[in-house]
């Protein structure tokens, strides 16, 4: 290397380590550490708590932000489920789900399940409660309860939302209340989070 070129070299070292030093930051504390989506959607498994894992749907191509569903089903069809991992084209999603992106994100995908049970005739939901759902070791997440009908089949649908490697986690459960055998999507839930978060 000619002596010339050194002082370049210095300076994009030193641009290379004011840059680590900005992404090392207190401004990005609290936030998840970035994977691919395939790596988060890898990391979903064939089945936890009694659930089996479904289709997958890659939205990402088409609809950009919008990520990857991967669907589950309960035992013997008692409940179905599914989980999504997207950023809705937004580089950086704090992990705290008291912070105001997560806390506007859970606000809309509840107003989304809502209006879906709306524009279907035969369905009827309604807010019944809004928890922190806590994760062993891991952010908690933010959930809804939600009750209603499916036709004349009273039901109840779990709402969850928090991050998973950068990006948003969202996992939704629906089951009838009336079974001989209820399900408890607690177990769920919380498998999904501990295995989409590595």
């Amino acid at each position: 290397m000619t002596w010339p070129m050194r002082p370049a070299m210095g300076l994009l070292a030193a641009g290379l380590l004011a840059a680590c030093a900005i992404q090392q930051g207190p401004g990005t504390a609290g936030r998840d550490a970035r994977a691919s989506l395939e790596a988060v959607a890898g990391r979903l498994p064939v089945q936890v708590a009694d659930f089996e894992r479904g289709e997958t749907v890659w939205h990402e191509q088409a609809r950009p932000g919008l990520g990857v569903t991967v669907d589950y089903a309960g035992p013997a069809r008692s409940a179905v489920a599914t989980v999504s991992v997207y950023d809705r084209g937004q580089a950086a999603i704090p992990a705290d789900i008291a912070a105001a992106a997560v806390q506007q994100e859970f606000a809309l995908a509840v107003r989304e399940v809502l209006d879906l049970a709306e524009d279907r005739t035969s369905q009827n939901l309604a807010e019944r409660d809004r928890t922190r759902l806590d994760i062993p070791g891991q952010a908690p997440l933010q959930c809804a309860t939600l009750q209603g009908t499916y036709g004349r089949q009273p039901v109840q649908t779990l709402l969850c939302l928090g991050t998973a490697s950068g990006r948003y986690l969202k996992v939704q459960v629906t089951a009838p209340t009336r079974q001989v055998r209820p399900v408890d999507p607690l177990p769920f839930v919380v498998g999904i989070a501990r295995a989409a978060r590595g």
